[in-house]
């Protein structure tokens, strides 16, 4: 036809497509690398922490003869895992958002959502990226080193950070080509030479090689420039223009309440948090994105290098250590399916009572809890183990998975616990006293959910058939799938309390006895020792870099003084402390609608924290009440953990609407459960007490 184009030669369709495919397999190997880097080393590191704080154990008690490096050490192994790890989180789609509204969207929507998240996600870390290698740098040049007695350089353990952020950097950018699809090749090679050649700059900045440097406003928009380019070439403009019109709504509120009453900056802080989390940016980059807008807007002289150093303080502390070691100790108590014959010992001691499967899993869930420190592990466990039994058995679904829900939260308030591990570290409450504190908390829930299961029963007897009776040697032969919990329970809380091991190093022995557990049942193998470390290495890098991104966002907080105001404002309400409590579980049982718990715990402690001083109320107190609060949201509908954990493994047994109404009754005995904590406060304050006295 007159005036098309020619079409293109053999040879040139040819040469596109060798183009092509070496951008696609430039990128493939790229992410192959960043995947495969980052999990091997924070594989490795999960195991030399292991092996270190149970080096330290042993020949402390065992030869009187304790290291000096362990404790110094061991913290820069949680530092590490938390910025190493990070990537291969990403890689995995690990780190934790909110998907209520995503999942309601069609395919390409979703993919365009996520992909204006990754992008939000990246300007962040490019940012902190830059300014945590001047940070190291810096630390370099002035020749800082540890306090310890190791005397370690700084920088050394520092860079961590660095390289953690730079490789973060490329799995947010690799993840950013993927969800926009492009497979032009000069699209592919601009976009991810704009991204190279920002980073380039950014990083000869903070080695002092740019000449001129750089303000932290001149840096912000080479960054946004960049990623515009990179957002153009790989997404087209239309998407850009969606890209820059998403993130001109908080921007423009920081921008527009720069010198507005500190409410209303309030409110812009809280409404953009909202805004982002909904729109499913995920936790840790929203907390993190809260800071750089904080400090670029609201600060007379922006100064974003403390983003890097809050990012190294944040998870410097040997106390959070004890997290990577507790989710090891579940992760191996999962796989070395010891919790079928636990069970069966349960179900074996009620008989033939009418629900006595209901009531064997509540007794089940609080054994598990107690060595296992996960709720999302004890509810997939025994969701696993006695959803499908219930069932077949002719229980209603509803009770079934509802009060396995229920059990599943015992295992944050049971000692030992992540959330109080996370809580007595942020509070500076002794985790032992947590500990103990969430001994009868856990015992009345246990109690509490056993008369749901009983009123239940009386109101719908059908629902819950009676079970065969077993005889007393069957009951005595069953007590044998208990012993391996007891052990465990005893290798964890007899260490602790006899003083052979503290709270952070008690983890890492359960661990160890978990393994040994795991040999003796013949669970233990190559391939899922190493599925059990990945999985220490994911949860541990998503859960502290939402402390990261929480410790941030706290610090433009704090600058403002909105903690303090916050308390200044409730003092001048003149609210009794029952009122106080009732509107401070209302906001968590609407947070935790739509928010995952320990995400939670780390977003509003800064507020809660100097509210609870001033109130009044007993740190250790509060840290159990807000256990309770947290497990609540891990059962309370749309996005309940625990609710979706069993939908995952009832496989079509259940579907979510029939296991958010079983739980809701136990979400009402919980409710009752914090009345009983705030006007009986010895139910949590008693044994701790006895226990610092004895």
């Amino acid at each position: 036809m007159e005036g098309s184009l020619p079409s293109p030669s053999a040879g040139e369709r040819s040469r596109s497509a060798l183009q092509g495919n070496r951008a696609g397999q430039v990128q493939a190997w790229l992410a192959g690398a960043v995947y495969n880097g980052s999990r091997g080393v924070a594989v490795a590191l999960v195991a030399a922490l292991l092996f270190s704080i149970n080096h330290e154990v042993f020949a402390r008690y065992l030869f009187n003869s304790p290291t000096v490096w362990v404790t110094e050490y061991s913290t820069y192994f949680v530092v590490a895992i938390t910025f190493v790890g990070a990537a291969f989180a990403v890689s995995r789609d690990s780190h934790i958002r909110v998907t209520l509204w995503l999942d309601h969207l069609p395919a390409d929507r979703r993919r365009r959502a996520e992909l204006a998240g990754a992008w939000l996600a990246l300007l962040a870390v490019v940012l902190i990226a830059w300014k945590a290698a001047e940070f190291v740098h810096g630390e370099y040049l002035a020749g800082t080193r540890d306090f310890g007695l190791l005397a370690t350089p700084m920088w050394v353990p520092q860079s961590a950070v660095a390289v953690g952020y730079f490789t973060l950097l490329l799995a947010l950018a690799l993840e950013a080509c993927r969800l926009a699809g492009t497979t032009a090749p000069a699209r592919r090679w601009a976009g991810g030479a704009a991204i190279a050649l920002c980073t380039a700059a950014l990083f000869a900045h903070s080695f002092g090689t740019l000449p001129g440097g750089l303000s932290a406003h001149q840096g912000v928009w080479l960054a946004v420039a960049a990623l515009c380019v990179a957002s153009a070439a790989w997404c087209g403009l239309a998407d850009t223009a969606r890209l820059l019109a998403f993130a001109a709504l908080p921007v423009g509120g920081y921008y527009l309440s720069a010198q507005a009453p500190l409410g209303w900056q309030a409110a812009v802080l809280v409404g953009t948090m909202l805004y982002l989390l909904f729109a499913g940016v995920r936790v840790a980059f929203v907390l993190s994105l809260l800071g750089v807008l904080g400090i670029l807007f609201w600060m007379p002289s922006p100064s974003l290098r403390v983003l890097a150093e809050r990012s190294w303080s944040a998870v410097h502390t040997f106390e959070l250590s004890a997290i990577p070691m507790f989710v090891l100790m579940g992760a191996l108590l999962v796989k070395s399916d010891a919790s079928g014959e636990m069970f069966g010992a349960m179900r074996a001691l009620f008989g033939r009572v009418r629900g006595a499967f209901a009531f064997a899993s509540i007794g089940a869930a609080g054994v598990f809890a107690a060595v296992s420190g996960s709720s999302l592990a004890t509810a997939a466990t025994l969701g696993r183990v006695a959803g499908p039994e219930m069932v077949d058995q002719g229980y209603d679904n509803r009770l079934a998975y509802g009060v396995l829900a229920a059990g599943g939260t015992l295992g944050i308030m049971i000692p030992p616990s992540i959330a109080m591990i996370v809580y007595g570290s942020l509070a500076g409450v002794p985790v032992t006293n947590l500990f103990m504190a969430g001994v009868l908390p856990g015992l009345l829930l246990m109690a509490l959910f056993a008369v749901v299961v009983c009123a239940w029963i009386v109101l719908r007897p059908q629902d819950a058939p009676a079970a065969r009776s077993y005889t007393l040697t069957e009951k005595w032969r069953s007590l044998r799938g208990v012993v391996p919990f007891l052990l465990l329970m005893a290798a964890v809380l007899g260490t602790l309390y006899l003083g052979i091991a503290t709270p952070t190093e008690a983890g890492a022995v359960g661990a160890v006895a978990a393994l040994v557990l795991c040999a003796l049942r013949g669970k233990l193998g190559r391939r899922m020792l190493v599925e059990a470390l990945e999985e220490t290495a994911l949860v541990t890098s998503f859960l502290l870099l939402i402390a990261v991104g929480a410790s941030q966002m706290s610090y433009v907080m704090d600058y403002l003084s909105m903690p303090a105001q916050l308390v200044d404002y409730i003092k001048g309400l003149q609210l009794s402390s029952g009122v106080l409590l009732v509107c401070i579980v209302l906001a968590y049982l609407v947070l935790g609608m739509f928010i995952e718990p320990i995400s939670m715990v780390l977003m509003t402690l800064p507020v809660m924290m100097p509210l609870v001083h001033a109130v009044g109320w007993d740190p250790l107190w509060f840290g159990i009440v807000l256990v309770l609060l947290v497990e609540l949201g891990l059962i309370t509908a749309p996005v309940g953990m625990i609710l979706f954990v069993l939908e995952g493994v009832a496989e079509g047994r259940a579907r979510l609407k029939d296991i958010s109404i079983g739980a809701a009754p136990f979400v009402l005995v919980m409710l009752f459960a914090v009345a009983v904590f705030y006007w009986f406060p010895a139910v949590v304050t008693w044994l701790p007490g006895v226990m610092s006295s004895a």
